[in-house]
């Protein structure tokens, strides 16, 4: 295989001992050469005594734990297509992020059994219900997003027809 350099590296040296200005043709050479970025950078590890650093184990498993947790995303999306309340499905550190907008319960619930949370409780922050899981043995974090206003309507329906009469 050749390089495809070749041809105007060519063309740079002819240039420079044509028109070379000092009285070192391969001075002019070498500079025309660094100044057309043909020249390759010199490795500050190829030096003895310097090595490059091998990533610690703890990098490997965070960038393999990355690397599944993308994986995993990509499989999800195509799984999800479909499902109600326009997921969006990403990766980030590690976990894999639903993002979902459900209309009623029913979907939330239809959510969680799909990604087998089960009963498990859920943390509110006020405007979303987060909820966190494995999936394909990856940390995941299910976030329903008007959840929480959800069963609070669901709740205040409840206390209006438990309530005592006056």
């Amino acid at each position: 295989m050749t390089n495809p350099n070749i041809e105007r590296a060519a063309r740079v040296v002819a240039a420079a001992i044509v028109h070379g200005t000092s009285g070192d043709p391969a001075l002019d050479v070498a500079q025309a050469l660094d100044d057309a970025r043909l020249l390759v950078p010199a490795d500050p590890f190829a030096a003895p005594g310097r090595s490059r650093h091998t990533a610690s184990p703890a990098a490997l498993a965070a960038l393999a734990e990355c690397r599944r947790a993308k994986q995993v995303a990509d499989t999800a999306r195509a799984q999800t297509d479909g499902m109600p309340g326009r997921p969006n499905v990403s990766a980030a550190g590690g976990e894999v992020q639903f993002v979902v907008h459900p209309t009623s319960l029913a979907d939330w619930r239809q959510w969680m059994h799909a990604l087998g949370v089960g009963d498990a409780r859920g943390t509110s922050t006020g405007v979303s219900m987060i909820v966190r899981c494995t999936v394909g043995g990856v940390r995941a974090r299910l976030v329903g997003v008007g959840v929480p206003a959800m069963y609070g309507e669901l709740h205040g329906r409840l206390d209006r027809r438990a309530g005592v009469r006056p």
